[in-house]
């Protein structure tokens, strides 16, 4: 897993797995509503992103979303039904929950 947390943060994560690193990771300290700005946050590459242009940062929330939808989908995330305003603008939340090791 630190492998993968030490990735993101050269890179942006590129699948579900690299983005539940970063979660796993983070949620050892705390926990956290998780949204695609959230994740870009806590793998230290916000600031990259705010120097994208629109479209760009558009892009790559977008993908993020996608990790963060399919991760939900496997029950390692509960959606939240109110719309969060954390990272980037108004996103879906997410809860992360704790998986069986």
């Amino acid at each position: 897993m630190a492998d993968a947390v030490s990735k993101t943060a050269t890179k942006f994560p590129r699948s579900s797995e690299e983005v539940l690193a970063v979660i796993e990771d983070a949620e050892r300290h705390r926990k956290f509503v998780w949204t695609p700005g959230r994740v870009l946050r806590e793998a230290a590459l916000w600031t990259r992103v705010e120097g994208f242009s629109y479209g760009e940062r558009k892009a790559e929330l977008k993908c993020l979303a996608g990790f963060l939808n399919n991760l939900a989908a496997q029950g390692i995330f509960q959606r939240r039904a109110e719309v969060q305003s954390i990272g980037y603008g108004d996103e879906t939340g997410y809860d992360y929950v704790e998986r069986e090791r």
